[in-house]
């Protein structure tokens, strides 16, 4: 039994006016959980007040543009965008979510499922036992799990580190994330995500797939950055006198990995030598290596996960073939910024969250139809890292200006890097660089359509006469 006071979310019962709410404030004091105040939602086609014979707690009414309460999109809209932005920093919600239609008591059950409400939140439903029995109101058990609710977990532990918006509107981010929460949950198979730079490819495997593995700790290993002569003693470790120099024993990285996850960050870049050590710590299950000069075999519990900016093509002529065959079974191929145009003003409004370190900085992100419209037609190449400078650079120039004319002057400085060239050229459908670099830049989009439009790998190959293998290469799977 709870004695913490209480907030009530519910919407108005039509039919039966405010005796609903009376009765679940009152039934829900009968079993310790007293209410201190009441979230009362109705339509603003239906205008409520509670009057002046309200004597419940203090109540808060919030109307909300439904023009069909029967309409399960329209409802999941109007809570999703209104109502649960509203709730976050409520510690202790209650939702009765018998009142409403159909299609409203769904989306309750929705939006808890997905982890949209704060930790804690309980959902309750009020029944009348027949139509003169007794009223009585009973917790609601719907223990399941999604990817969202992953997400949102996951963000919550991590904050405040810039994170895609769980509820990505784009299908093909929304398509990559439920991936990479299914692989992620597969455990001793190594995960490959592939992105461009900047995609946030980092971000999500150190917070999200580490919250999905359940995982203490992350070791991040820069493949780019390992000296070619001392890659293997530092992957691997080394014992005292192992090689000249080795003054002492090394536990090296895999070592250290032990009981969290091993991140290979741009895994073609490691040297071949150690590719093939790879390739035998990879197939043994329980993860077993030799140090430099050790006569002995170690082992680490360790899940591993490897990033790359190239496709999977590419990858595949970079990498030993054994190692890439170990590595490709889950593969996650995050979507670029500009195949993703739906989502970014939620990403701008994350980045320049993360970004605002003074409290002179207001902490609504800038907005402005320039910059909108910069948004929907700049490419982006450099993907997170481009919402990140523009920040930065709005940042620099508002002071001692209005937001217009810094958002201006930011734009300017920022469309002049971006572009690196005029910005005509970028607004072309193929992409930049060589012929042969926009012609991969135009399959990659073309393929990125063709699922989107027609739902499936296969049907998409069919309406475009070509094999399936052949689009999934075309956008790195």
């Amino acid at each position: 039994m709870s004695s913490k006071i209480g907030t009530l979310l519910a919407w108005h019962s039509k039919n039966h006016g405010v005796d609903v709410l009376r009765n679940a404030i009152r039934l829900l004091k009968g079993k310790g959980h007293p209410i201190g105040s009441v979230i009362y939602l109705c339509r603003k086609a239906e205008p409520f007040s509670m009057g002046a014979d309200w004597d419940g707690p203090p109540c808060e009414v919030m109307a909300l543009a439904i023009k069909d309460p029967s309409n399960h999109a329209e409802v999941y809209e109007a809570v999703s965008q209104t109502v649960v932005p509203r709730v976050q920093g409520e510690s202790n919600l209650y939702v009765n979510v018998s009142p409403g239609t159909p299609a409203m008591h769904s989306v309750w059950l929705l939006l808890h499922a997905g982890g949209a409400f704060p930790s804690g939140t309980r959902l309750w439903s009020s029944q009348r036992e027949g139509r003169d029995g007794p009223v009585r109101i009973d917790p609601v058990s719907f223990p399941i799990s999604t990817y969202l609710a992953e997400i949102r977990e996951a963000a919550t532990v991590r904050a405040p580190v810039a994170q895609y918006d769980p509820e990505a509107k784009s299908p093909a981010r929304r398509q990559a994330l439920e991936d990479l929460i299914r692989y992620a949950g597969v455990e001793g198979a190594p995960l490959l995500v592939l992105g461009e730079r900047g995609t946030g490819k980092t971000r999500l495997v150190e917070t999200l797939v580490a919250s999905i593995k359940r995982r203490s700790h992350v070791v991040t290993v820069p493949c780019g950055a390992l000296d070619s002569s001392l890659a293997e003693s530092e992957l691997f470790g080394h014992v005292k006198g192992a090689f000249t120099g080795a003054e002492a024993a090394r536990r090296g990285l895999l070592g250290n990995a032990d009981g969290g996850v091993l991140f290979l960050d741009e895994v073609q870049d490691l040297p071949k030598a150690v590719q093939r050590k790879m390739i035998r710590f990879l197939q043994d299950r329980r993860r077993r290596y030799r140090q430099v000069g050790g006569d002995k075999e170690l082992s680490t519990d360790a899940e591993v996960v490897c990033a790359s900016n190239l496709s999977r093509t590419e990858l595949a002529k970079r990498l030993d073939p054994d190692l890439f065959d170990r590595l490709s079974h889950l593969v996650v191929a995050l979507p670029p910024l500009r195949i993703c145009r739906e989502d970014l003003p939620d990403d701008w409004a994350r980045v320049w969250d993360e970004l605002r370190v003074s409290t002179d900085t207001p902490p609504e992100p800038p907005w402005s139809h320039e910059l909108a419209t910069a948004l929907a037609t700049q490419p982006l190449p450099g993907n997170l890292r481009e919402l990140q400078r523009l920040a930065v650079l709005i940042t620099a120039w508002r002071r001692g200006r209005s937001i217009a004319d810094a958002i201006g002057r930011a734009l300017a400085a920022w469309q002049t890097v971006t572009e690196d060239g005029p910005g005509e050229e970028q607004a072309q459908p193929w992409g930049q660089g060589t012929r042969r670099e926009r012609i991969r830049e135009f399959q990659r989009g073309l393929a990125r359509w063709a699922k989107e439009r027609y739902g499936t790998w296969a049907r998409a190959a069919k309406s475009l006469g070509c094999d399936e293998r052949t689009l999934r290469d075309d956008v790195g799977e």
